[in-house]
């Protein structure tokens, strides 16, 4: 498959990026500094310098290869201020920059009659939240989590409303390790246990996998290790 990733330079993303080809699957990034990408150069990968935020560099990756993406992969994420998921939100960060970029993605998908569209949320989003214990509603309710969880319920909604082939890859909490086998529940999550954890590399494995096949077309599986 052709695949075009975004947020490919993230800690999840590269890991996405990496899967991919390691599939033998083409895959275009949109980065915004392509000599920085920490992969490098490598054979089946396109680097396209630009943001998702902008149009025209999400038309510039869309043309960068003859054969028009089958898939986009989203691995974005709100930029904080250090990696600790409860830091503030980093004031350069746009508002909106997870939302925005999917719907222009998803504009230019239509042109270029790509329909198969997989995010990259988290556990607790749309009618996940009702599976989390006290502990976790009151962190993502009551610290800096809320605007994560924010941008993605609003991601959520909105590309719902669209006639992409969607699929939200609900994880739960990120850990670093390799891949590992996934333990997938519904879309409301039911039965995840106490204090779920997912590698990212098993994220960006499950993320490719959902490209591969139909099986979670307009779907919301929540996944764990």
């Amino acid at each position: 498959m052709h695949l075009l990733i975004l947020g490919g330079s993230g800690r999840t993303g590269k890991l996405i990026v990496e899967e991919a080809l390691s599939k033998g699957h083409s895959v275009v990034a949109l980065v915004r500094s392509p000599a920085s990408f920490p992969l490098g150069a490598r054979p089946g990968l396109t680097l396209v310098e630009g943001t998702p935020m902008k149009p025209q560099d999400l038309q510039k990756a869309f043309a960068a290869s003859p054969k028009s993406p089958e898939a986009v992969l989203v691995a974005l994420s709100l930029k904080r201020v250090s990696d600790s998921p409860l830091a503030a939100v980093d004031p350069s960060n746009p508002i909106r920059i997870m939302e925005d970029s999917v719907a222009k993605a998803i504009t230019v998908m239509k042109e270029y009659g790509t329909k198969r569209l997989v995010i990259m949320s988290q556990w607790g989003a749309g009618d996940s939240f009702g599976s989390m214990n006290i502990l976790f509603r009151g962190m993502f309710s009551h610290t800096n989590m809320k605007y994560g969880l924010s941008a993605h319920n609003n991601l959520d909604k909105e590309t719902r409303k669209t006639e992409v082939d969607y699929t939200f890859v609900r994880a739960s909490v990120l850990a670093d390790g390799d891949a590992a086998p996934i333990k997938l529940y519904p879309d409301d999550g039911k039965g995840i246990n106490f204090l779920p954890k997912v590698t990212r590399a098993s994220v960006a494995k499950f993320m490719v996998e959902a490209c591969e096949k139909n099986d979670f077309i307009r779907r919301s599986p929540v996944i764990s290790n």
